[in-house]
């Protein structure tokens, strides 16, 4: 006997979706978005020797918007 299962999906979640980069809003408050790092590197001064300063990363979201993000050596 063949069956078929179709998955059972959330109506609730499904039209709320993921947070967007265009949610967020400016001030220090808790904030949480969904995004994929599409590319992330080493930041280096090169006036100090290559001196590491951190590592830069780029996120999109399911939008396709991007955002640019740093991560300081000293955090």
């Amino acid at each position: 006997m063949a069956s078929s299962a179709t998955p059972v999906v959330n109506a609730a979640a499904a039209a709320v979706g993921n947070p967007t980069f265009d949610s967020l809003r400016l001030g220090r408050s808790a904030q949480s978005v969904v995004g994929r790092l599409i590319r992330f590197w080493d930041s280096r001064n090169i006036s100090k020797n290559g001196e590491f300063m951190g590592i830069t990363i780029l996120l999109l979201d399911e939008l396709d918007s991007v955002i640019h993000g740093f991560i300081p050596a000293n955090r």
